[in-house]
């Protein structure tokens, strides 16, 4: 029988069987939080929370402004969904891993903001190649981080599928790495002293090229020992 604890796992619109055979092939038991069906009580039966990937943040969750995009593009239910998620597993000191716009939802709920579209704003290009094919790009790990801790490398190559990012980032959260046009790719504790486990990447670890990478398999085995001893 598994020792594994459960893992609180947000349902994604998107690449979501991905995900789950990332878990299941390390053996971490999870359970889906739905927004759907707004299981969000299962969080109880978890011990750490795995925010995805997925549609963009309703802009009205971190800023004033409209983007042009129509509303019907958004999932807010989710956003709100996955906001209450996080409150509980921070308020009860789980371990939390964000991925993609698990990363964003993080830095919006501890009231950051987002580049609406890179592309157009920074003038540089994250967005996937096509359908099937993410964009590959590096990392420059920044040294005395939670993150340089688990991967022990200065910089690495990593995939990309977005094309929204930090702005503004979030209070009590510091960068760990950036891609070369300075785009903002990991956060984490500013102070991890008292804290739990937090680290939220822009890129895949569920779906990188080399799953042996350390930007891959460093994170899962690290994501499961916090999730254990919670």
């Amino acid at each position: 029988m598994s020792l594994n604890k459960y893992i609180g796992l947000s349902r994604s619109n998107s690449s979501f069987p991905k995900y789950c055979k990332w878990l299941d092939d390390n053996n971490l038991p999870y359970i889906i939080l739905d927004w759907e069906t707004n299981n969000f009580d299962d969080i109880q039966k978890c011990s750490s929370l795995l925010l995805t990937g997925g549609v963009d943040i309703f802009p009205e969750f971190y800023n004033d402004w409209e983007d042009g995009k129509n509303r019907s593009e958004y999932i807010p239910a989710r956003d709100g969904f996955e906001f209450k998620l996080l409150e509980y597993a921070l308020s009860n000191e789980y371990p939390v891993l964000g991925i993609c716009r698990g990363l964003q939802l993080i830095n919006c709920k501890l009231n950051g903001s987002l580049i609406n579209d890179i592309e157009t704003v920074r003038g540089t290009d994250h967005k996937k190649i096509s359908a099937s094919e993410d964009r590959l790009h590096n990392v420059n790990v920044k040294k005395d981080t939670l993150l340089y801790d688990l991967v022990q490398q200065n910089s690495g190559t990593v995939n990309s599928s977005h094309h929204q990012a930090i702005d503004r980032v979030g209070e009590g959260l510091m960068v760990s790495a950036k891609a070369d046009d300075g785009i903002i790719e990991a956060v984490e504790w500013e102070s991890r002293s008292g804290k739990p486990f937090l680290l939220a990447v822009q890129w895949h670890p569920e779906r990188m090229p080399d799953m042996d990478s350390a930007f891959s398999r460093n994170l899962i085995e690290k994501f499961r020992e916090e999730t254990n001893k919670n």
